[in-house]
This record gives C-alpha cells, sequence and structure tokens, in this order.
C-alpha cells in the first residue's frame, strides 16, 4: 500500500505541478494578449494618426491647386481682357483711318463732281456757239 500512496502523492505533486504550469501559461498568454491588444491599439492609433495627416496633407494640397488654379484663372482673365481692349482701340484706329479716307474719297468726288459740272457746262456753252457758228456759216454760205 505504500507504494499506491507514492504513486498517490506522485500524482498529486504532478497534477500540482501541471496546474502550476497552466497557470503560468494562462498568465503568460494574457500577458501576451494584453500585448498584443496594447500593440493593435498602438498600431491603429498610428494609423490614424497617419491617416489624419495625410488627410491634411491632401486637403493643403487641395487647397493650393485651388488656389493656382484661381490665380492662373485670373490672370488668364486679364490676360484676355487686355487683348480685347487692345483689339478694340485697333478697331477703333481702323474705323477712324477708314473714316478720314472715306471723307478724303468724298471730297475728291466734290471735286470731280465740281469739275464734270464746269466741263460740262463748257461743253454746252462750245456746242450752243459752233452750233451758232454753223448757223452763221450757213446763213453766209446761203448769201453767197
Amino acid at each position: 500500500m505504500e507504494e499506491k500512496t507514492i504513486v498517490q502523492q506522485i500524482l498529486k505533486a504532478l497534477d500540482l505541478h501541471s496546474d502550476h504550469i497552466r497557470r503560468q501559461m494562462q498568465d503568460m498568454e494574457e500577458r501576451l494578449s494584453t500585448k498584443i491588444q496594447e500593440t493593435e491599439d498602438r498600431l491603429r492609433a498610428e494609423m490614424q494618426d497617419m491617416e489624419d495627416r495625410l488627410r491634411a496633407e491632401m486637403q493643403d494640397m487641395e487647397d493650393r491647386l485651388r488656389s493656382e488654379m484661381r490665380e492662373t484663372e485670373d490672370r488668364l482673365r486679364q490676360e484676355i481682357q487686355q487683348s480685347e481692349k487692345r483689339l478694340r482701340q485697333e478697331m477703333y484706329d481702323l474705323e477712324e483711318r477708314a473714316d478720314k479716307r472715306f471723307e478724303r474719297i468724298e471730297t475728291k468726288i466734290g471735286y470731280l463732281r465740281l469739275e464734270w459740272s464746269e466741263t460740262q457746262e463748257t461743253v454746252d456753252f462750245l456746242a450752243r456757239k459752233t452750233l451758232q457758228h454753223e448757223q452763221k456759216l450757213r446763213v453766209w454760205a446761203e448769201k453767197s
């Protein structure tokens, strides 16, 4: 019977030892689980921080690009307005030059009309005088 008691004591000691190992393993598992959870939380916080920084950088970049686009748009509008003003001025100058030329042409045409009228009067006068002379010549030709 003594052997049975010794075996039972050994079994009891092994049982105690296995309980002790189980507790240690359970403690180790809990510590490991806690560390894993802490690491996961830290990584999540870092990821969230990185995401926030990236979002802020993206927003800054978007704001800068929008600002540059507005500046470019404003510059282009100013250039278009300046070009439009230059074109309007050139058109105005061209119209003025054309008006002056038309006025000179009208003046020349007026002088030509006057000359034509005077020439016509001279032709009419000469035609009358020629007819008068021809009539006189006919009268003299008939008398002689």
